[in-house]
């Protein structure tokens, strides 16, 4: 069955080798991986997700404009045996945009961020370690909360809300961004050719009784916690001020909390002059009610129309070729709009399989020189911290943020960020 690309077109457009948008969600067991059992869990899964098993094509309209597609891909996806991830969208990987590699006592999933996003791949995931702990150690295993192999799947999770009329919709007014520092240009110490991660972990009670204490939520803590950390460094940065991308699902917005595709969005948390000087307190609140500001319902569901219009304007040229150097562009402008990202999809929740689990990190390509990921499980947040930075100056800034505020926190592991490559699907 074939059926047309509409909210993924930006990441297809945009991406090429050099800018791959592939994320890596990775799960380390209490025990070591039993191969066979692995493997058998992943061709269960597999038939849970056929909006997920596609292979990228291209057609033409009436007016002879190209569009891509997505057509059934009946491949198995790929499961390496070995650390690195497979390259997407070629033959390693079945031409599937998703792949999965295991060793030791980890499993990972790597994604094309086009497909799906981090609420998609949570979703995979979380059958996959059902499927895999009910072999490996309870038949009885719960699947409550789990999407199963067999059930029927609703319309809801393919429905793609691009494709719906657009609603009448009454933004709140957002500020303009100040001018943000950017640790591209304006690092303090040189780049890295490559990404480095630093695996961090917190106490999920901990963090989440100082959470509780603060009226506040985890994601903007460590929002907050990132942007002090830059003006620790850029004490003396002019008008440019530390500005965060924080990560934002926009299905709740646009009313399809089910739905497969990469719907995202991002809220912008500038710290500004007057916030700097101010209290931890007001910092504080000054960030959660501009998060509260941003996720207005009407706002973040505006902002997923001129996101899909703005696709719908590239759209007009006639070639693919011509709309991906329309979009290489982007790498750019979000370079220079914010500082640093960051990401957090919320608790795992992988159920009864949680038990069987000790920790999960996700790592990304990112267009920004510094940022992180988080995953809460199994009464631990995992903090997947990247940078491109030659000096440790950045991370010891956010670490001792995080020691100000009475949180204590070790580093488990760093090393080389590994995310997949994605093959030349333009041919």
């Amino acid at each position: 069955m074939k059926r047309p690309v509409i909210s993924e077109r930006m990441f297809l457009y945009w991406t090429d080798r050099e800018h791959p948008n592939t994320c890596r969600m990775t799960v380390r067991m209490q025990d070591a991986i039993e191969l066979t059992m692995m493997q058998e869990a992943l061709r269960q899964t597999q038939t849970r997700y056929p909006y997920y098993s596609v292979r990228l094509g291209v057609t033409s309209d009436a007016n002879g404009r190209e569009h891509y597609e997505y057509d059934d891909n009946p491949a198995p996806w790929v499961l390496n045996i070995g650390q690195e991830p497979v390259e997407l969208f070629g033959e390693a990987s079945h031409y599937h945009q998703l792949a999965f590699a295991c060793w030791d006592d980890c499993v990972a999933i790597d994604f094309f961020h086009g497909l799906t996003d981090g609420t998609g791949a949570y979703n995979v995931l979380r059958t996959l370690m059902y499927e895999y702990c009910r072999r490996r150690y309870d038949a009885q295993l719960s699947n409550e909360g789990i999407r199963k192999a067999g059930e029927t799947i609703d319309e809801s999770e393919w429905t793609d809300p691009a494709s719906l009329p657009k609603p009448e919709l009454h933004a709140l007014p957002v500020p303009p961004l100040p001018k943000a520092i950017n640790l591209i240009t304006d690092a303090v110490c040189p780049l890295r050719e490559r990404y480095e991660v630093i695996n961090i972990l917190v106490a999920e009670q901990q963090l989440m009784d100082y959470v509780r204490r603060n009226d506040t939520s985890p994601a903007t803590l460590m929002s907050l916690l990132m942007a002090r950390a830059i003006n620790q460094v850029h004490p003396d940065s002019g008008e440019a001020v530390p500005v965060v991308t924080m990560g934002a699902n926009q299905r709740p917005a646009v009313h399809a909390p089910q739905a497969c595709q990469s719907i995202t969005s991002a809220v912008f948390l500038p710290l500004t002059d007057d916030i700097p000087h101010a209290d931890f307190e007001t910092q504080q609140t000054a960030f959660r009610g501009i998060t509260l500001l941003q996720n207005d319902t009407d706002t973040m569901e505006a902002r997923f129309w001129q996101s899909k219009e703005g696709v719908d304007r590239v759209d007009q040229l006639p070639t693919l070729a011509a709309r991906h150097e329309a979009m290489k562009g982007l790498t750019r402008r979000t370079q220079t709009m914010t500082s640093c990202f960051i990401s957090y999809v919320g608790k795992a929740n992988f159920g009864a399989a949680e038990r069987y689990i000790r920790e999960m990190y996700t790592e990304v390509y990112s267009t920004h020189a510094l940022g992180a990921e988080i995953s809460a499980i199994n009464g631990t947040f995992c903090i997947s911290f990247m940078q491109l930075f030659t000096t440790d100056v950045y991370l010891s800034a956010f670490l001792c943020e995080l020691k100000q505020i009475g949180l204590d926190y070790t580093v488990l592991e760093r090393r080389p960020i590994r995310v997949a490559s994605v093959a030349d699907y333009r041919k």
